[in-house]
């Protein structure tokens, strides 16, 4: 289960998360209320970010979807009109 990196990358920072926490509570006087609020508004805010991502997702899956066709009606160049285009170094 710890070979995963994003779950190495979650304990570490869930670690580093709570000694910021701690030290801030101990060493810098900040309040547990304070520490309680800033908890509760990261989770508003994530879960905010992840409803506009789940909002959003269908409206930029319609746009990627209109604008395959433009690209695949562009023909490719065939070799004979590169040759033509080109101008030889010596000229």
């Amino acid at each position: 289960m710890f070979k995963d990196p994003l779950v190495r990358r979650f304990v570490s920072g869930s670690c580093f998360a709570g000694a910021f926490v701690w030290v801030a509570v101990r060493f810098f006087n900040v309040e547990a209320d304070v520490v309680w609020v800033l908890f509760l508004f990261s989770f508003v805010f994530v879960g905010g970010m992840i409803a506009i991502g789940l909002l959003l997702a269908p409206l930029v899956r319609l746009f990627r979807r209109d604008s395959s066709p433009f690209l695949s009606s562009l023909e490719v160049p065939s070799e004979e009109d590169e040759e033509s285009t080109r101008k030889p170094k010596g000229e």
